[in-house]
């Protein structure tokens, strides 16, 4: 009976094969990168992700600009009506009417300015987080792109073995029937097998919604319904991180970790926002020149009045109610906390990085051990089926021996997808993770 399994299994991934070359030939299938570039362009989250970037670029600009010249422009004109009784250095009140207009330009450079200098190098490193930042998202949607593909394709597995399972299982349950018919098995053994049957049809209808739901998922990403996606090939042969050393990979994070450069430049802004506080207690001084031309009259007549003025200005802050000191005083408080925060990102980095690590070497060993269960399984479904057609193992023996077989499959299918993704983040928590990973992951797709 096993053997008769096996042989509508070949055939079943026979078919599959061909119906795969088949799209293939029509379309090409996506890879994990084809996936990735997709969601570089339609994933909601790395466009914000850029749009933040381009905003936090402009901090740089924006410091820049308080150091040049500030020139305003301001003119008015007004009617005006005036009705005077008495005399006005001999001139008899009257009523008039008469126009005012002018204008006026003003000029400001700052010589000496420390908020703005302040200012000017902490933008610096603002553009220069904002960068890190982007690319901390760009290697996050990686992660979130090869976890949505890789379920999908296990939920695709799963629903195939068990479409496998159930058709094992219904052929089982015909041969128990027909054994019932003629007399040589009991009904409990056709009661088990319609019972395992049964249940095979709710873990399809099962499968099969996964399958939607982790569709629903990848879809959340790229934008798009993508279901023609590359398959895992035999040939992956699991390795162990290279270098085999967990030291070498948390040093590489400790000087590479995204996470950590952000803290980084986060202790840098807060380190600086200290001393853009303590700029208060400067004095300023600036060169301006100042221009008016008015036009007016009144009751001796019109009148017209250019003005023109350049010099220093210098502005020393003598007394501001304490605003300089408790200002400086929070920056001191906030650029402590920065401290601690970064002691705690090292740590989880440190714990991150291990972890990782670690989960990449388990990997390897699952995979292995999975694909030594499989073989067993496999063996001992053999063996059970030959036991059952001399009579020494019951159908309900068949039954739980093919359930332990497409059981192991789906195992050792889901193990080889958890190494692949824990490859993945180990270069995550390293900070070297990029679209060349995905490339080397697309070697074993087709």
């Amino acid at each position: 009976m096993l053997a008769t399994t096996m042989t509508h299994m070949y055939r079943l991934t026979t078919i599959t094969c061909f119906v795969c070359a088949l799209l293939s030939s029509l379309g090409h299938a996506n890879g994990l990168t084809d996936v990735y570039l997709i969601a570089k362009t339609q994933d909601p989250l790395i466009r914000q992700a850029n749009a933040n970037y381009q905003a936090s670029a402009l901090a740089q600009p924006l410091a820049r600009a308080s150091l040049l010249p500030q020139i305003n422009l301001s003119a008015e004109t007004s009617q005006n009506r005036l009705d005077t009784k008495g005399a006005t250095f001999g001139v008899p009140g009257r009523k008039v009417s008469y126009n005012s207009n002018g204008y006026q330009i003003s000029l400001t450079q700052p010589l000496y300015n420390r908020n703005f200098i302040v200012q000017l190098r902490q933008s610096k490193n603002t553009v220069a987080r904002a960068q890190v930042e982007l690319d901390l998202s760009q290697q996050d949607l990686i992660i979130r792109t090869a976890e949505a593909y890789f379920e999908v394709l296990a939920a695709r597995d799963n629903l195939q073995f068990i479409s496998s399972e159930k058709e094992a299982i219904k052929r089982q349950r015909d041969q128990a029937e027909n054994r019932f018919e003629v007399g040589l098995s009991a009904i409990t053994d056709v009661k088990e097998a319609q019972s395992s049957y049964d249940i095979s049809i709710a873990k399809e209808i099962e499968a099969r919604n996964n399958l939607e739901l982790s569709l629903d998922n990848l879809t959340m990403i790229t934008g798009q319904r993508m279901v023609d996606l590359s398959q895992l090939t035999q040939e992956m042969d699991p390795l162990n991180p290279e270098p085999n050393d967990i030291e070498s990979w948390i040093d590489s994070a400790l000087k590479q970790n995204l996470r950590l450069l952000i803290n980084e430049y986060d202790k840098s802004i807060a380190y600086q926002q200290i001393q853009l506080s303590r700029s208060g207690y400067h004095p300023t001084l600036d060169i301006v020149a100042h221009h008016s031309d008015t036009e007016s009259g009144g009751l001796t007549g019109k009148r017209k009045t250019d003005e023109s003025r350049v010099g220093l200005e210098l502005n020393i802050p003598i007394f501001l109610g304490g605003r300089n000191y408790y200002q400086t005083k929070e920056s001191r408080h906030r650029y402590e906390s920065a401290l601690q925060a970064h002691e705690q990102i090292k740590r989880e980095v440190k714990r991150d990085t291990a972890q990782a690590y670690h989960n990449v070497i388990a990997s390897v060993s699952r995979v292995n051990a999975l694909a030594k269960a499989l073989e067993s399984a496999q063996i001992s479904a053999e063996a059970n089926n030959i036991g059952f057609e001399v009579g020494t193992r019951t159908s309900v023996d068949v039954l739980i021996a093919l359930q332990a077989v497409y059981e192991a499959q789906s195992d050792f299918a889901r193990a080889r997808y958890d190494y692949l993704l824990n490859t993945l983040k180990l270069q995550f928590a390293t900070g070297t993770l990029s679209i060349d990973d995905l490339a080397e992951i697309d070697q074993w797709l087709h």
